[in-house]
């Protein structure tokens, strides 16, 4: 199935698994894009650092026997839309298929799912891979709980990626302070109310 798959300009990460091979039913597409560019002020050389950044992610993919499309700012075909430049090559390029990682902001989240509700051809939504969560692994670790504590959360992860642990427990946190947390949802520690006056804090 000839695939398009979207990459924006925070997603540039070369350990991605879309990249581990590379094959002819793939085309990858990143655009620099006034729509990106103009709905709030951005410092210029934010911009510049962004565009940078993706020319050469681009030419890495092509080294990589990746096909790449891109768009520059400048490009006359380039039409400064993500839907509409979206569209184009799928027309252009018979695709079958159109692929995406999903977006941190919410703005393009939703222009991209609505997106992908009206164009005739399947799509799907793939994680960054940027974090160590997935984007429902909290709501789902919480589901059905009835105290929302990212403490146990917290030690859920640190079990899961066997990450500051000390043999099966996470390291530093004891039993008897996990029960008394999980019991009163208090705080087990407090700062000082009263600062001495004779002692000068600079802040």
């Amino acid at each position: 199935m000839k695939t398009l798959r979207l990459i924006l300009g925070d997603q540039l990460n070369i350990q991605h698994s879309w990249f581990k091979n590379s094959s002819k039913k793939h085309i990858y597409c990143l655009f620099e894009m006034r729509q990106e560019t103009d709905y709030v002020k951005h410092h210029i050389q934010k911009v510049i650092g962004f565009f940078l950044a993706m020319r050469q992610f681009a030419e890495d993919l092509k080294k990589d026997g990746h096909k790449v499309i891109y768009f520059k700012i400048s490009d006359d075909r380039n039409t400064q839309s993500l839907e509409e430049n979206l569209c184009l090559l799928i027309e252009e390029n018979n695709i079958e298929k159109l692929e995406y990682q999903l977006p941190d902001e919410y703005r393009l989240d939703q222009q991209l799912s609505k997106f992908c509700e009206k164009v005739d051809i399947s799509s799907q939504a793939y994680d960054t891979e940027h974090f160590y969560t997935k984007r429902e692994e909290l709501a789902d670790f919480f589901k059905g709980k009835k105290q929302l504590l990212m403490e146990s959360f917290y030690r859920h992860m640190r079990k899961k990626h066997d990450v500051l642990m000390d043999g099966d427990e996470p390291e530093g946190i004891s039993g008897i302070m996990i029960k008394a947390i999980e019991k009163s949802g208090k705080e087990i520690l407090k700062f000082p109310m009263h600062i001495p006056k004779k002692e000068k804090y600079h802040l």
